[in-house]
């Protein structure tokens, strides 16, 4: 329906007798409910009382854009904005095919079955993928508390989705030797951090893990023998589980089972995706984290955590 349309339907709703006006209301209702972007928009927009460019709270509303999203213009500096400002969601269009996107990521759907299922290209699906991914990676827990399990896992190295790539040729039936370390992290409260690393070293390892960890807390790691000097360093108690000794728990409750067990879920998890490119893993530890602690899986969690 376009403008003019719906001008016309509402000077016909004066018309309306009351029993009329609440089918009517009954319907808006229904429709309203379940059109999760345009809720979550439209909450976003009831919550925006800051402008973006200047932080000024003496904002007008100033219109509508095309696409029904409302526009805002800050008295103090005069620039205009509108309630995608300054998201991921910002400029991306088709927003009547996002929810179902996003069920799609929760189910793992391939970037081509995604693509073929919306009617959107390739290139779109994984432009979208990357956006939705965004908000994700970029909220990383503050602090572990407590019990803390540590550990790296290494995933073979890839260059998929790069058209140069630095690495010598490989022989063939060679296989790929070169691996990627990946450092996780969690409490028993179920916070998690990740990191890709460069090297898997002590300093690095100390880099990531020396901003998280709370004081007093008690780290669990494997035999690695860097976890002794970084807890040290950290002032924490450490619990070694050495393979060796076939100690997998300590006194009932110190082990390193829960992050094992996580980090299974997540390798059996990228299998689906038949190799990911290394630029891009943090954001496929991410993706996994977020579906992880965001159950029962809704499309609207993920649509809010763009916004």
């Amino acid at each position: 329906m376009n403008n003019k349309q719906f001008q016309s339907f509402l000077h016909k709703i004066g018309s309306l007798n009351y029993s009329q006006l609440k089918q009517l209301r009954h319907s808006t209702d229904t429709q309203i409910s379940s059109n999760i972007v345009g809720q979550a928009i439209s909450d976003r927009e009831e919550a925006i009382s800051v402008c973006p460019h200047c932080d000024s709270r003496k904002l007008n509303r100033w219109g509508m854009t095309k696409q029904g999203i409302q526009r805002f213009r800050c008295k103090s500096c005069s620039k205009t904005f509108n309630a995608l400002s300054g998201t991921p969601l910002y400029r991306m269009r088709h927003p009547e095919k996002w929810a179902k996107y996003t069920e799609l990521m929760w189910n793992g759907v391939s970037l081509r079955a995604a693509a073929k299922e919306l009617d959107i290209n390739l290139r779109t699906s994984f432009r979208w993928r990357h956006v939705f991914l965004k908000k994700p990676n970029s909220p990383e827990c503050e602090r572990l508390i407590g019990i803390i399990e540590a550990d790296e896992t290494f995933i073979p190295e890839s260059f998929k989705g790069r058209k140069v790539t630095s690495r010598k040729p490989r022989k063939r039936g060679g296989g790929n030797t070169d691996k990627v370390p990946v450092l996780m992290a969690l409490d028993r409260a179920g916070d998690i951090s990740h990191k890709v690393l460069e090297r898997d070293t002590q300093s690095e390892l100390k880099a990531v893990l020396k901003p998280i960890i709370a004081p007093g807390s008690v780290l669990c790691t494997d035999g690695n023998l860097s976890y002794k000097g970084i807890a040290k360093d950290l002032g924490v108690d450490h619990k070694r589980l050495i393979a060796m000794d076939k100690k997998r728990v300590i006194d009932g409750i110190y082990h390193i089972q829960t992050l094992n067990n996580y980090m299974m879920r997540w390798k059996s998890w990228l299998v689906r995706f038949h190799g990911v490119g290394t630029g891009y893993l943090e954001n496929y530890l991410s993706w996994f984290r977020f579906m992880e602690q965001h159950v029962p899986h809704q499309e609207k969690d993920w649509i809010k955590a763009a916004l």
